[in-house]
């Protein structure tokens, strides 16, 4: 299978069928599963020159980054990190490979999936990780706001990444999330819990 050639749905397809044969050859008997949940790819597309797309699992979901017929990764060795700048910030991802695959870069966003309560809730967190990544509005918020003395100890204390806001917030508040990844939101809101309180403010 060369998956450079195939379209966004092609790879996405490929790649769910290979999951697939992951989970019933490989996972099989394996603690770590979340029998509620099955093999999906969501929102693939094509992104510079990529195609990218979260995959869920009964063991992860991973944000996933596939060569394209213009992608040159021959220097990019199995394990090492590379930062990709999206509208919201940017996310690490390492590079893997798989026989039936070939190399492909994923970002971790959860792992293991035992806190999701059926497949409809994972696919909409899924959904509110890729509408959260193309916010630009939110980076601009995050970028443009000044903190206080009191706000940046808060920042090194929770250490918390673009990325860690994103996940967080989309797990949170299960079918709430897309809605609420969609606007932008403070700095301070994210750093102290906002998008969370506000969320369950709503329900």
């Amino acid at each position: 299978m060369l998956l450079k050639s195939l379209t966004p749905m092609g790879a996405a397809y490929h790649l769910e069928q290979l999951y697939d044969d992951i989970r019933i050859n490989r996972m099989a008997d394996i603690p770590i599963l979340n029998d509620k949940l099955k093999v999906q790819a969501v929102g693939f597309r094509e992104w510079n020159q990529h195609v990218l797309g979260v995959l869920i699992t009964p063991w992860f979901m991973n944000l996933m980054l596939l060569p394209t017929e213009k992608t040159e990764w021959s220097s990019h060795g199995v394990g090492t990190k590379h930062s990709y700048a999206f509208e919201a910030g940017s996310f690490e991802f390492i590079v893997g490979e798989e026989e039936n695959l070939g190399k492909y870069m994923s970002c971790s966003m959860f792992s293991p999936m035992f806190d999701f309560a059926d497949h409809d809730a994972a696919v909409q967190t899924a959904e509110a990780i890729v509408a959260g990544m193309f916010n630009e509005e939110n980076k601009e918020v995050l970028e443009g706001t000044s903190l206080s003395v009191e706000d940046e100890q808060t920042v090194e204390e929770n250490e918390l990444s673009v990325i860690d806001t994103v996940v967080e917030g989309a797990h949170a508040i299960g079918s709430l999330a897309k809605e609420n990844l969609e606007k932008p939101l403070s700095r301070r809101e994210l750093l102290r819990g906002g998008f969370l309180k506000n969320a369950i403010n709503k329900t």
